[in-house]
């Protein structure tokens, strides 16, 4: 019979000298014990919460300095491109120089088709159209400089960028316009006829160019350059208020007082309360003599704008009728309107003598100076009337406000376009 082992219970338990792959050693156990205490979660928030003042300081720093780093950057930048957006003195002189080198040389043409003719056409080439919108994107840089400097109010440097300009653009209109403008703003009607002129044989259909032209005129006292444009203008619209105005003042200066009169008169007859027209008119019969004619374009002027000089006017044409009763009434309402400092000098004035020995002038006189002053006046007139010392025709220019300034028309810079559209 077989012989059957003892049955070994212990044979699957393990060897005092093994240890189970799962079991912890005992030598460890300790280490990972603090391991696993040092590596909680409550210790690593412990340690996490340890910042220093240093961190805090160096964290702060760096939040002021991204914004400004930032921030001058920006500027930096936009520095830089404005030096290289400014055309160099150098590259000026070049462009310059191209430029007239292309207009010296003779342009690379092509005979056209024959149903063209004889006519010949200038090639397009690449580098050609290169070189002119090189040009033309350096005039608009110096015209949007231009722009920023005038509304700034430095018209100076303004018209030097414009002038710039034009050497890369000579027939760029904004920049002519706007140059003109500046002339005429500063008063320099020299420099801005030609340019006008200039800008007209561009475009001759411009008739606010054409009342520049006739306002630089007038400013420059051209007053027979004034009259030929203002009657071909006339030519045009028979009824523009504004060539009317200055064509009437021309006449005028030059002498044609009847011309003069009859444009004031056919400015009132469709404007009748258009104070320079009633002036105009009412001066021109003063000058004639014509001193009755002269009453109602003042007494029109009275009842819409009251002014001193009307009421002289008024006056001093009663005086010369000889009646002194109305001429004492205007006398006495501007009297009583400005005082003693603006009345006692007109008693000097000649244009009363033909009433300065009537009651009422001296009654008038006596109540405004007092006796001994109007004593004192009567006698330097009647000295300086005998001495013969002044003569009318110079009395009248010397004393009286209505001269032929007055009439002068002011031409607005704007010129009103309204009335083209009612066209």
């Amino acid at each position: 019979m077989p012989v059957v082992p003892e049955e070994d219970n212990n044979f699957y338990d393990p060897q005092p000298a093994e240890e189970p792959l799962t079991a912890p050693s005992s030598r460890s156990g300790s280490h990972n014990r603090r391991s696993s205490s040092m590596d909680s979660p409550a210790r690593r928030r412990e340690n996490d919460n340890r910042t220093t003042n240093r961190d805090l300081l160096l964290l702060m720093l760096k939040i002021v300095l991204i914004p400004v780093l930032l921030v001058g950057g920006f500027f930096a930048l936009k520095a830089v491109v404005g030096l290289f957006d400014e055309p160099s003195e150098e590259e000026m002189q070049q462009s310059e120089a191209r430029a007239a080198l292309m207009d010296k040389a003779p342009s690379t043409e092509m005979e056209s088709s024959p149903a063209a003719g004889t006519s010949k056409e200038r090639v397009v080439t690449r580098d050609f159209l290169a070189e002119r919108m090189t040009r033309w994107e350096k005039a608009e840089r110096h015209l949007r400089a231009a722009g920023a400097l005038e509304l700034r109010g430095i018209y100076d440097d303004a018209i030097v960028r414009l002038k710039q300009a034009l050497q890369f653009a000579p027939e760029n209109r904004e920049a002519q316009r706007q140059l003109l403008d500046l002339y005429m703003d500063s008063g320099n009607y020299t420099e801005a006829v030609p340019l006008c002129i200039r800008l007209l044989e561009q475009d001759s259909a411009q008739w606010d160019l054409k009342i520049l032209l006739l306002r630089a005129f007038q400013e420059e006292g051209k007053t027979e350059l004034c009259v030929f444009l203002s009657d071909r203008l006339l030519r045009q619209r028979p009824d523009d208020q504004t060539v009317l105005e200055v064509a009437a003042y021309s006449h005028a200066v030059e002498g044609g007082m009847d011309k003069a009169l009859d444009l004031y008169k056919q400015i009132l007859d469709k404007h009748p309360k258009n104070e320079l027209a009633l002036e105009g008119a009412g001066t021109i019969y003063q000058l004639q003599e014509e001193w009755m004619k002269a009453v109602p374009y003042y007494l029109k002027l009275l009842e819409l704008d009251p002014q001193e000089k009307d009421y002289l006017a008024l006056a001093r044409s009663y005086s010369q009728l000889g009646d002194s009763g109305k001429a004492i009434i205007f006398l006495g309402q501007a009297y009583g309107l400005y005082g003693e400092a603006v009345i006692s000098p007109w008693l000097l004035n000649p244009v009363f003598d033909p009433i300065r020995d009537t009651s009422d002038f001296r009654s008038f006189g006596e109540m405004v100076v007092g006796e001994r002053r109007l004593a004192a006046i009567q006698e330097i007139r009647r000295r300086e009337t005998e001495r013969e010392i002044m003569q009318e025709d110079i009395d009248f220019d010397r004393l009286a406000p209505q001269k032929l300034d007055i009439l002068k028309p002011r031409i607005n810079q704007q010129y009103d376009l309204r009335q083209d559209s009612q066209r």
